[in-house]
């Protein structure tokens, strides 16, 4: 394989979204003088139009100029369809206009569509947003505009021991403290005490393989890694959860109750829950910043370790130069 077909692999994506036909205007108009749309395009863009009149006889002229009066195609007594592609002969503001001075009741309809000339102008503003009579110059200007969203999925996992009552002198309790990811728009989480997290994660990891097994999950463009991930997605997965075996009680708190709840003082908290042994839960809030796991054991003798598996999904903005006109004001 040469090097040239390995460069027109690597690059071919790109060449083809520049030549996609990419959709400008729409516009159905009851036809009465002159009708006059302005746009901006690039120099080699190929502008598809098409005019259709949908009822009355005929249209006394069609034509698109470069501005001021530069004609890049004119037809006249257009008595049904036009179907014309025009290669943009420079970069600037372009008028496109519908001419009926007749009489009797006639309406049109007309499309643009644009292929960009190449990868550089892939992505063009073809909106002219000012009076362009006012202000006839303009010059070419680059900014970087969101495009779209990145989905991903950020793991995050750790391990705390809470002492039981007696063998640490009443300080049965500990807490996890961890920070959610910038972008964060929902996160999954799973506690899990001792030795039914290896049994939790067994069971959910088989019902994921049986899932994707039948193509039925597919986020986003990517498969996830964890069943744990899954439900952070949003998919209809029945994760493991069990008050079997030893248990725990927990809140989701903020820095502030973190203190208050060890030391057994009155807290509020985000989410609570008593005597789970696995618990699995999908949350909405908070999405930022850093927050605590609060445990306590209940158990007066023995220590436990309590298993936490966090999944939190990110949705980062993505952002790509586009190119566009200004007006020169003076």
């Amino acid at each position: 394989m040469n090097a040239h077909f390995l460069l027109f692999l690597l690059f071919a994506p790109v060449f083809l979204r520049a030549q996609e036909s990419l959709p400008v205007a729409d516009q159905t108009l009851k036809l009465s003088g002159e009708h006059e749309y302005v746009f901006a395009f690039a120099e080699g863009d190929q502008i598809d139009l098409h005019v259709a009149l949908l009822e009355g006889r005929q249209i006394k002229a069609v034509e698109l100029v470069q501005y001021p009066e530069y004609p890049v195609f004119r037809t006249y007594e257009l008595d049904s369809v036009i179907d014309k592609s025009i290669r943009i002969p420079k970069t600037g503001v372009y008028l496109l206009r519908i001419n009926e001075s007749g009489f009797g009741k006639k309406v049109c309809r007309f499309t643009l569509h644009r292929r960009p000339a190449g990868v550089a102008v892939a992505r063009f503003d073809t909106r002219v947003t000012w009076d362009i009579r006012q202000y006839p110059m303009f010059q070419e200007r680059k900014r970087q505009t969101q495009t779209g969203t990145r989905t991903e999925v950020v793991s995050i996992s750790g391990k705390v021991t809470v002492e039981g009552a007696q063998l640490g002198m009443g300080k049965n309790r500990n807490a996890y403290q961890f920070t959610l990811p910038p972008n964060t728009v929902r996160w999954a989480y799973r506690v899990a005490v001792g030795q039914e997290v290896a049994e939790a994660r067994k069971k959910d990891s088989q019902k994921l393989s049986e899932m994707l097994q039948r193509g039925a999950i597919k986020v986003a463009g990517f498969q996830p890694e964890t069943a744990l991930a899954a439900f952070a997605l949003g998919m209809a997965i029945d994760l493991t959860t069990s008050t079997a075996g030893e248990d725990v009680e927990y809140a989701l708190v903020n820095a502030a109750n973190q203190q208050l709840f060890l030391k057994g003082e009155e807290y509020k908290a985000e989410i609570w829950q008593g005597g789970i042994s696995v618990d699995v839960q999908r949350r909405y809030k908070p999405l930022e910043g850093n927050w605590f796991f609060a445990f306590k054991n209940s158990n007066w003798i023995d220590s436990i370790d309590v298993n936490i598996d966090i999944e939190a999904v990110t949705e980062a903005p993505v952002f790509s130069e586009e190119v566009y006109l200004e007006p020169v004001r003076p």
